[in-house]
C-alpha cells in the first residue's frame, strides 16, 4: 500500500466529504422539484405502468417453475 491509503478511496482528496454533501442535497432539491411538479395524473399513470409490469413478472416467474 503506497502513500498510507488502503485502496478503498479513502484521503485522496481532503474535500470529498463536502463535495458528498452538497452533491446530496443537489439530488434531495431535485428530488422534492420532481415531485412538487408532475401532476397527479401522471402518478397515476407511473403507478399503472407499475403494475402492469409487477404482473408480467408474476406471470414470468410462475412460468418459469
Amino acid at each position: 500500500m503506497r502513500n498510507g491509503m488502503n485502496g478503498l478511496g479513502c484521503g485522496r482528496r481532503g474535500g470529498s466529504g463536502m463535495l458528498a454533501t452538497v452533491g446530496v442535497a443537489l439530488i434531495a432539491a431535485g428530488l422534492i422539484l420532481l415531485f412538487a411538479c408532475i401532476p397527479g395524473w401522471a402518478w397515476a399513470a407511473l403507478a399503472g405502468l407499475a403494475l402492469i409490469v409487477a404482473g408480467y413478472v408474476l406471470i414470468r416467474l410462475e412460468a418459469g417453475r
